[in-house]
């Protein structure tokens, strides 16, 4: 772009968008009016310089006039598609939206609060992955080492007591308990010392969407008081 048709757009054509823009653009999803300002004179310019290169006259009027049209119908300086479910274009045409996982999308009555999307999109369990290393990880354990630990760790799972634990193995109540506290001995020596904090340790996208949670519960009672 010349540096005459760079003074034409601050001078002309920038004051023409920034008064417009935000009485005749509806902003889609996040965009806000002084966004849209921002692009539309990005749009602008890329018109003005390709009329430019051409060798065409337009009015700065006629740049700001077509700037806005483009804006209205969805354009934007980075794509004009309208394929895209994040494009502006698209979701001008119905064919798409952008919702916040705060949005409430029912109302728990139990609990006496509202149920947010977000909630429905997160998972409480674990990773399929990190499922399948752990159960790998206690079966090498397991396959080099006694095999009444694969009973105690069962009950241990199912809420079993050492008396139960006993009567299964066909041993005494004091030989179980012995084994249950080797059995936590070598586990640690074998997993590490930090395997129990890491198998209880809320992992790190969760904390963040309990985190937003907690911070737009504190906006919301802020705006009650």
């Amino acid at each position: 772009m010349s540096p005459h048709a760079g003074f034409v757009l601050i001078d002309q054509i920038v004051p023409r968008l920034r008064s417009a823009i935000p009485h005749c653009v509806r902003p889609v999803g996040g965009e806000d009016a002084e966004e849209l300002v921002q692009d539309a004179i990005v749009v602008a310019a890329q018109m003005l310089d390709r009329l430019e290169q051409t060798g065409k006259k337009v009015t700065p009027g006629n740049i700001a006039y077509y700037t806005i049209l483009h804006m209205k119908s969805g354009r934007r300086s980075t794509s004009a598609g309208r394929t895209d479910v994040m494009s502006s274009g698209g979701q001008l045409d119905g064919k798409s939206c952008v919702l916040s996982l705060e949005m409430e999308v029912g109302f728990d009555e139990e609990i006496n609060e509202p149920v947010r999307l977000g909630e429905f999109l997160s998972c409480s369990q674990d990773d399929p992955s990190m499922a399948a290393g752990r159960n790998m990880d206690w079966e090498e354990f397991i396959d080099t080492h006694d095999e009444r630990y694969r009973h105690i760790l069962q009950d241990i799972g199912e809420g079993r007591t050492v008396k139960d634990t006993a009567k299964t193995c066909g041993a005494g109540y004091s030989r179980i308990y012995q084994l249950k506290q080797k059995l936590a001995k070598e586990v640690r020596e074998f997993l590490g010392e930090e395997a129990i904090a890491d198998a209880v340790h809320v992992p790190q996208w969760r904390g963040n969407i309990r985190a937003d949670f907690e911070k737009a519960a504190c906006q919301a009672d802020r705006r009650k008081n």
